[in-house]
């Protein structure tokens, strides 16, 4: 094939991609690498503020794919739409910018799945500290109950900005306060210790300057041996035998590749292009047409996701700011000003905290759902550190095209399904790459999870709303069950539960004998050579985080794994 020869082709310029081709660009040997990217290089101011922090996929829909799902059976046959990011960052671009690493549990438990020690809590723990950027600098000394992490055990030298808000808005420690008192739960002061149990304030991927993407921190100043190709939709993967040896674009731009091409576009996007290219599912292939190269059955399955709901109820205008400064068009135009001209102002406070906690149900032990899985995952999810559920307390407005009076306000509170054990899927409607994936998520198909999210839902309805210190500014409930019973709530969940967009798994990592396994610890693609896939859709289990952290984990992973097999050097920059 013509075309220019690259070390390695990285395909997608998302979270873990862009993190790799850095790591990979500057070690000391200083191989060749192009990043082949779909979409655009992102700016607009859009992005950056932490008051845009849950807006910017309305408000930026040209750096969205505009997936949507199958209609989920559960879900009285809703589509779900379902972002992501397009774009040099990825879904970092699009994303709600918490920065939490899981349990420690997770990744323990990630090592026994794929059978390699170097996947356990105690090696990953060092690969965050090699990410990350904290900026410590008394962020946290107006609501040191709520928050401390320590700095000696978070990395400062990363790429990857993180930080606490300077301070709480208005309200939001009353509130805090009182789902602890109430509710008796633990505070958390550091949701990145490994034990994420607890109620707290989530750290975020910002800094003073605003969201913090994997391009950002990434890609600025790229060396000379990094090549980058924007609006490079690759379709084809070129083959010599069962080796991979080149890509090709949509419009027809080719490369080869002297050492590795790496998949890196994402859950869906990642099995979509194998498929195409005839690695899956020998029987789904031929029935579409497709030349199969090697026959991985577990392509495109094992798709899970974390689901969630939000609960939103208009409360007096003393209790919080939000709505006196988002529904009057003037202070948001000069908080604009005022950002655009020094980045502070209200643009850098409201929505700049995000509190929450991760919990265990009550009880949970007893449910015959939970009874009734395999031994494994009981003793899993027995463990001391591993949530039932995830509360979110001071999300965005709820229906987001909510008006209220003036002298009104509201308050929204999250729940998020964890350790899901339904299982989606994506595949192909035909052999056309222009046509979308078929992305059925399959939520809340096992009864487990249908258990767990009523009962989630129902505990942190009480934990806020029935609480007195917060029942007492509610005028009305805006979004959330018409009661507390089983039907209600399941009622409830059946029209509102949506995604969080986490999606994982869908090329699953594995050990040689997991018939769905497609990949092996080190990334490789089961039975073909010179393609590795270096993204959220390896997951073997879905971690009890946000999942952007733990794509960037996969990016250092995947780095340090190519490093030892190329014996590329240890670096001596900044990594």
């Amino acid at each position: 094939m013509a075309g220019p020869i690259y070390d390695f082709i990285i395909v997608g310029g998302g979270t873990s991609g862009c993190l790799l081709a850095h790591r990979l660009s500057h070690s000391p040997s200083q191989p060749s690498v192009l990043l082949l990217e779909a979409g655009s290089k992102p700016t607009g101011e859009e992005l950056q503020p932490p008051f845009y922090r849950y807006m910017a996929p309305v408000l930026r829909p040209d750096l969205d794919y505009g997936y949507a799902s199958t209609p989920q059976t559960k879900l009285n046959n809703r589509v779900i739409p379902y972002a992501r990011g397009k774009g040099l960052g990825g879904s970092s671009v699009l994303n709600f910018q918490v920065y939490l690493y899981g349990s420690a549990e997770d990744y323990d438990r990630w090592a026994e799945l794929v059978g390699d020690e170097s996947w356990g809590w105690d090696y990953c723990k060092e690969m965050f500290k090699k990410i990350e950027n904290y900026e410590f600098e008394d962020a946290t000394k107006g609501y040191w109950e709520f928050a401390r992490p320590e700095a000696g055990v978070h990395g400062t030298q990363g790429n990857v900005k993180v930080c606490l808000p300077p301070v709480l808005e208005k309200g939001i420690e009353p509130v805090m306060r009182a789902v602890v008192e109430e509710g008796g739960e633990k505070i958390n002061l550091d949701f990145n210790s490994g034990d994420p149990i607890g109620i707290g304030v989530f750290p975020n991927s910002t800094s003073k300057e605003g969201r913090t993407t994997s391009a950002t921190a990434h890609l600025v100043d790229a060396p000379g041996n990094l090549e980058i190709w924007t609006d490079a939709v690759v379709q084809r993967l070129v083959f010599d035998g069962v080796k991979v040896v080149g890509v090709e674009t949509a419009d027809g731009r080719r490369a080869k590749s002297g050492k590795e091409v790496i998949i890196s576009s994402g859950a869906i996007d990642t099995p979509r292009l194998l498929l195409l290219n005839g690695i899956g599912p020998a029987n789904e292939l031929e029935a579409l047409g497709i030349n199969v190269v090697q026959d991985v059955p577990g392509i495109g399955k094992h798709l899970q996701d974390h689901v969630m709901t939000f609960m939103s109820v208009e409360t007096n205008g003393d209790q919080n700011e939000r709505w006196a400064f988002q529904g009057n068009e003037q202070l948001v135009a000069e908080a604009k000003a005022m950002w655009q001209k020094d980045r502070t102002g209200n643009f850098s406070l409201h929505s700049s905290v995000l509190w929450g906690g991760f919990l265990k149900l009550p009880g949970y032990e007893q449910y015959s759902e939970y009874q009734a899985l395999d031994n494994e995952w009981q003793e899993f999810l027995a463990r001391r550190r591993v949530p039932s559920y995830e509360l979110m307390g001071s999300c965005l407005l709820w229906p987001p095209d909510t008006v209220l009076p003036k002298d009104s306000s509201y308050i929204t509170g999250n729940v998020v399904l964890l350790n899901p054990q339904s299982e989606g899927s994506i595949s192909l409607r035909s052999a056309n790459p222009e046509e979308k994936p078929i992305i059925d998520l399959a939520f809340l198909t096992h009864p487990y999870d249908r258990r767990v999210l009523r009962e989630a839902v129902r505990e942190t309805y009480i934990k806020l709303f029935e609480n007195p210190e917060v029942k007492k500014h509610i005028k009305r409930q805006l979004c959330g069950p018409t009661s507390l019973s089983d039907e209600h709530v399941d009622e409830f969940i059946q029209e509102a539960a949506t995604t969080v967009w986490h999606a994982n798994g869908s090329v699953k990592m594995g050990k040689a004998d997991d018939k769905l396994a497609c990949v092996d610890s080190r990334f490789r693609v089961r039975g073909v050579e010179g393609l590795r896939v270096v993204d959220c859709s390896v997951c073997p289990l879905t971690t009890n985080n946000h999942t952007q952290t733990t794509a960037y984990l996969i990016g250092q992973k995947a780095a340090d794994t190519l490093f030892a097999e190329y014996d590329l050097g240890k670096s001596h920059l900044r990594l």
